[in-house]
């Protein structure tokens, strides 16, 4: 109960309720109780620095199904991670010999993964409004607000808190798209949640249907290796990144998104939920503990 009261003290002005949240007031409370069930003998100890981590983020449920005990007490921690959810952040680190996780991770605005992705995979997500002709995605350069919209360029006046992409068609059948969710832990995919929304609502956190899938089902060696040198560049030791395959056109990947204090897909049945974070509890619970 006090990491529920804890995360709403810290950050409760900055959420934003919807059916996501609504469902994961019954969810979570029993992935909660199916981890705690489960959980296994003492291994390590890991903190949350700037801000508390709330008990529905992937990370606590997951570590939840190993031996890595939550506690506040930086000085006593095996590893911090360093949650902090704003699209940038600029804070100042703890001293100390604990792993940090997500330290170097300081900007995931789009801006940002459009300009690594580009220089890892040599073929641009961010385009030029001004020049380009044609169809393109205009979203928010911050995370986690769910605008975007398909426009055509070229534009005289671009939005200067947006950002312009490539319009990947990830259409899978008529009215359907995938999104690829990759749970990403040291720079490996360890899960996949393919998502699958209604074309209308292809920028809405809604889907039709989620399953879970290895990583080596939906994207190839080359791929993998492209997105684990991305997970470098960028910083990111512990979360999820989106990636769209445009299948309507030559079928390559792009990464739309990057979050740095990922949530599981509540909408996904439990069962699979379940599976999913003990695979992701497992490969932290190794980074941790790693000499």
């Amino acid at each position: 109960m006090m990491g529920w009261l804890d995360y709403f003290r810290a950050v409760g002005p900055r959420i934003t309720w919807d059916r996501s949240l609504m469902r994961g007031a019954w969810t979570v409370p029993w992935l909660q109780l199916t981890g705690w069930m489960s959980r296994p003998s003492d291994t390590g100890t890991i903190a949350y620095f700037p801000q508390p981590a709330g008990p529905w983020y992937t990370l606590p449920l997951a570590l939840m199904r190993t031996g890595i005990r939550r506690t506040s007490d930086l000085g006593k921690a095996d590893a911090i991670m360093i949650f902090d959810d704003r699209t940038q952040s600029n804070i100042t680190l703890p001293i100390t010999t604990a792993r940090l996780i997500n330290a170097r991770a300081t900007d995931v605005s789009k801006t940002q993964v459009g300009r690594l992705f580009e220089a890892i995979f040599d073929y641009p997500l961010t385009l030029d409004p001004l020049v380009h002709i044609g169809l393109m995605v205009e979203k928010s350069d911050t995370n986690g607000v769910h605008d975007g919209r398909i426009v055509t360029g070229p534009i005289a006046s671009p939005r200067a808190d947006c950002v312009y992409q490539t319009l990947a068609d990830s259409t899978v059948r008529d009215g359907v798209t995938e999104d690829l969710r990759c749970v990403c832990v040291d720079g490996e995919i360890v899960v996949v949640f393919r998502k699958e929304k209604a074309t209308r609502d292809r920028f809405a956190p809604t889907y039709l249907e989620t399953t879970l899938r290895e990583a080596a089902s939906v994207l190839s060696d080359h791929e993998r290796a492209n997105i684990a040198q991305f997970c470098e560049m960028i910083g990111l030791d512990f979360g999820s990144i989106d990636v769209l395959r445009d299948h309507a056109g030559d079928g390559r990947i792009y990464i739309v998104d990057v979050n740095k204090t990922c949530m599981p897909v509540l909408s996904m049945p439990v069962r699979e939920l379940n599976k999913a974070l003990h695979q992701i509890g497992v490969a932290v619970e190794a980074l941790i503990l790693r000499p």
